[in-house]
């Protein structure tokens, strides 16, 4: 991101807290994805709720035509909500984490506000172990807020993001622990963590039906600090299909691994983000 474009957006947000006043903390939008209450200081998000009416509204409902009623999901990194409180009227439970404090007040405002009784929410960020780490809080896009990079960027410094200490959980080990029903359907979206996400979730794996997982280059060089091959070997023994939802692509990993790999690989090469959506044959 641009010195100027930070600079234009952190003197817009001054302008609407002077309008608003210094105790404003937060924005109310009513748009296709539910009542969201969103941080004042968030510019990213607040502008496409304040002005588009939505958040993601095709990647929800593409997700939509593969979770049911019954079905029990998990997001982990829920943001503000935006994405937990839509599906989470269109399936029996949710389960989110949410590892930024601040955001974490939001999402949990949210899912009151939109009475979704079928939530079940926690302020971990999701990794390979049981521990504390240390955590980026952005502002001007608070949805940008990640794991201390192992390798910093402008693009993730750009505001001076406050570094927190957050608690750490392993996905498997927590839902033993808090005796939770397994997931049909995983969502992950935690900024360059997905690496360590998956390193802990093998085992539940397993049985899902569907994940859902952000794919960002630079996060993958710069956050976990690992390669193509080894952020998809943690996938690929589980599911047997993957689309990559951006490029409108949709390969089957039981033939054409290789092509998979390959196609994954020119992304990478050209710094192109997408969603990856892995599935199982019934």
């Amino acid at each position: 991101m641009k010195k100027i474009k930070v600079k234009k957006r952190q003197f817009k947000i001054k302008l609407r807290k002077k309008v608003l006043g210094h105790h404003a903390k937060g924005v109310i939008y009513d748009t296709e994805n539910g009542m969201i209450l969103a941080p004042i200081d968030d510019y990213t998000i607040g502008r496409y709720l304040g002005f588009k009416g939505g958040w993601n509204i095709s990647e929800i409902k593409e997700l939509l035509t593969y979770i049911h009623k019954d079905d029990i999901v998990y997001v982990l990194g829920t943001h503000i909500g935006t994405l937990l409180v839509p599906i989470g009227k269109q399936c029996k439970t949710i389960v989110g984490y949410e590892a930024n404090p601040d955001t974490f007040g939001y999402v949990s405002k949210n899912v009151l506000i939109n009475d979704l009784e079928n939530a079940t929410l926690f302020n971990y960020a999701v990794g390979d172990s049981e521990k504390k780490i240390s955590f980026y809080k952005n502002t001007l896009n608070s949805g940008g807020s990640k794991i201390k990079p192992i390798k910093d960027s402008y693009l993730y410094s750009h505001d001076n993001p406050d570094t927190v200490e957050v608690d750490m959980i392993r996905l498997d080990d927590h839902i033993k622990q808090e005796s939770l029903p397994k997931p049909d359907h995983i969502i992950v979206d935690i900024e360059g963590a997905e690496y360590f996400a998956l390193q802990g979730m093998q085992d539940v794996l397993t049985d899902v039906k569907m994940l859902y997982i952000e794919y960002v280059p630079h996060h993958l060089k710069n956050v976990s600090g690992v390669s193509n091959k080894e952020f998809v070997a943690l996938i690929l023994p589980h599911f047997d299909k993957v689309r990559f939802v951006g490029q409108k692509k949709e390969i089957d990993l039981r033939t054409s691994t290789e092509e998979f790999l390959s196609f994954l690989d020119s992304l990478y090469n050209s710094e192109t983000a997408d969603d990856l959506l892995f599935t199982k044959e019934k």
